[in-house]
């Protein structure tokens, strides 16, 4: 399968806190269509226009992985009339109201617009190329990905446990020595690109020459 990254997120930053835009990427092959991470209302327009320039439409989507249960990476699957959405067990066991009363209701409509729902585990491969690793230590329900792509090689998307270049930085000068950081030099060391949610990509080797 060819991966393509559709765009990169980032992160905003206000006097009032921060809006962060995850990256959404496109996993193509064997009459499947699968977005990964579709992002939410700052990227609509960008994901929607990127599709079209694929010649796709919303309804030629056949499958939404998602790294974990937060607005700004799933909010767009709501758009996706026949997809299949594929997120971590843990899940079902968040309760989304305790986010405000109107982060609660938009939680909810996203739920409800789901056509149907596959749980995954830990360490489960999905579409005989995605390994999935259950990474708990953003959410509960968190999961970080490595692609065996056909296009860019071993693709490692450690989510938002690693969000920007700048935390990759910090893992591979020795600043952290946690669970995370021996997670991230574990899987970043064989891969060929690093994809994170709220940054460009990188190439390992090029991270270690700064």
């Amino acid at each position: 399968m060819d991966l393509h990254v559709l765009y990169s997120g980032g992160l905003i930053y206000t006097r009032d806190g921060e809006a962060p835009f995850s990256t959404s990427l496109l996993l193509e092959g064997g009459g499947r269509r699968i977005l990964i991470d579709p992002g939410w209302l700052f990227t609509m327009k960008v994901l929607e226009r990127k599709l079209h320039e694929r010649n796709l439409s919303s309804r030629d989507i056949t499958d939404i992985v998602l790294t974990h249960f937060h607005l700004d990476h799933m909010l767009n699957s709501m758009f996706f009339p026949n997809a299949v959405v594929h997120i971590h067990e843990l899940w079902k066991g968040k309760d989304y109201r305790k986010f405000g009363d109107m982060q609660g209701q938009l939680y909810a409509k996203v739920v409800e617009s789901w056509k149907e729902v596959k749980e995954f585990g830990d360490r489960e491969e999905l579409f005989g190329c995605m390994k999935v690793f259950h990474t708990p230590y953003h959410s509960r329900e968190h999961v970080s990905l490595v692609v065996e792509s056909d296009n860019l090689g071993r693709v490692f998307i450690p989510g938002d446990i690693c969000p920007t270049r700048f935390d990759y930085y910090d893992v591979i000068k020795g600043y952290r020595k946690d669970d995370v950081a021996w997670f991230i030099l574990e899987n970043s060391s064989n891969c060929d690109l690093i994809v994170f949610s709220h940054d460009e990509p990188l190439e390992p080797s090029e991270g270690r020459r700064k």
